[in-house]
C-alpha cells in the first residue's frame, strides 16, 4: 500500500477495494451485462465527453452523418461500461483461469526472444486496454508502461490490481527505466514493454503527424526507444467477440528503426487508424486528440456543444 495515503484515504481505499472485489466474483456473461448497463447509463450523463468524441468522429470520419456518430457513441459507452468490468475482474477476480481467447503472431515475439531482443508491444487507446494486458500477462513477462492518476486512491487501487500480473509498472516519463527493462529484462533477455503512445503529445519528442488525415501533435518515442535499446516493434491490439479475445500480434516493421523517428510513427500510426476502422466505438474518441494541432485554429481545436439526443 502506498505509505503516503492519510488514514481516511486508506479506508476509503479499502471501501473501494471491498466494492471491486464483490464486482469480481461476477460471472462473465454477467459481468459482461451489467458493464454494458452501467457505460449506457453514463451516457446520457456525460455531455462534455460525448461532444469531445462527436468533434472527434466528425473530424476523423468527415464522410459520416450524425447518426452513424451518435450509433459509434452509444456502442463506445457500452463497450466501456463492459470492458470496465472485465479490468476489475482482471485486477480482483480469481483469475488462474483466462476467459477464452487467442494469440495470433505469437511467433513474432518467439522469435525476437530467441534474439535475445526486447519487445515493444505498441498498442492504442481502446476499450480493453487493462484487460489487454492482463491477457498478454498470461502469456509473456510483461512491463506495462502507465500514467499515474492524479488521485492517489484510484492510483493505488488500480495500480494494485495491475502488480498481480506484470512484471513491473513504468511511469510514462521514464524512458530510463524502458531503456533499462527493454536491454537487460528477465533472463538476461530483453524485456516485452506494453505502452500506447497514441494520445496527444506535444513535447522533445513529438511531431504533427495525420491522424486520419488531420495533423495534430503526436509522441515519437516508440522509434527512438527501439532505437536506443535494440528492441523490435509489434503492434499489439485485442478484440473481444462473442465473449472471446483475440490478441493480435503484427508483423515487425521492416527497417524500424530507420533513423527517421517522424516516418517511422508514421507508419504506426497508418497501422493504428487501420486498427481504429475495423470497429470505431472500441477507440476511446473521448481524448482530446486534435486539440494541439499546427494551426492553432480556435474553432477547430475546440469541441463544438454536444449535439447527442439526450435520451
Amino acid at each position: 500500500m502506498n505509505e503516503d495515503l492519510t488514514t481516511i484515504q486508506k479506508t476509503k481505499l479499502w471501501l473501494l477495494t471491498k466494492t471491486l472485489q464483490a464486482m469480481a466474483v461476477l460471472p462473465q456473461t454477467a459481468r459482461l451485462r451489467l458493464g454494458g448497463l452501467i457505460g449506457q447509463g453514463a451516457r446520457s450523463f456525460a455531455f462534455k465527453r460525448r461532444g469531445i468524441m462527436q468533434h472527434n468522429l466528425e473530424l476523423a470520419f468527415p464522410e459520416s452523418d450524425q447518426k452513424w456518430r451518435n450509433d459509434i457513441i452509444a456502442s463506445h459507452f457500452k463497450r466501456l461500461g463492459e470492458d470496465a468490468f472485465e479490468s476489475v475482474w482482471g485486477w480482483y477476480g480469481q483469475t488462474k483461469t483466462p476467459p477464452p481467447h487467442q494469440v495470433i503472431g505469437l511467433e513474432h515475439i518467439l522469435a525476437a526472444r530467441a534474439r535475445g531482443q526486447g519487445v515493444i508491444l505498441n498498442a492504442g487507446h481502446f476499450t480493453p486496454g487493462d484487460f489487454a494486458v492482463y491477457l498478454g500477462a498470461q502469456h509473456w513477462p510483461i512491463h506495462a508502461v502507465y500514467r499515474p492518476n492524479n488521485n492517489p486512491i484510484i492510483d493505488e487501487l488500480i495500480n494494485r490490481g495491475r502488480r498481480k500480473h506484470v512484471v513491473s509498472l513504468i511511469d510514462r516519463k521514464d524512458t530510463r527505466g524502458m531503456i533499462r527493462c527493454l536491454k537487460k529484462g528477465c533472463l538476461k533477455k530483453g524485456g516485452i514493454l506494453w505502452t500506447a503512445a497514441d494520445q496527444s503529445y506535444h513535447g522533445k519528442q513529438s511531431a504533427y503527424l495525420p491522424f486520419f488525415g488531420i495533423p495534430c501533435a503526436t509522441s515519437t518515442a516508440i522509434p527512438v526507444l527501439a532505437r536506443l535499446s535494440g528492441a523490435t516493434v509489434l503492434p499489439f491490439y485485442v478484440r473481444r467477440q462473442d465473449g472471446c479475445y483475440h490478441l493480435e500480434i503484427h508483423d515487425p516493421l521492416e527497417c524500424l528503426p530507420s533513423g527517421d523517428d517522424v516516418a517511422d510513427t508514421r507508419r504506426l500510426v497508418e497501422i493504428l487508424e487501420a486498427e481504429i476502422r475495423v470497429e470505431p466505438s472500441a477507440y476511446l474518441w473521448g481524448h482530446r486528440r486534435y486539440k494541439d494541432r499546427p494551426d492553432e485554429d480556435a474553432r477547430t481545436n475546440s469541441p463544438p456543444t454536444d449535439t447527442t439526443e439526450r435520451n
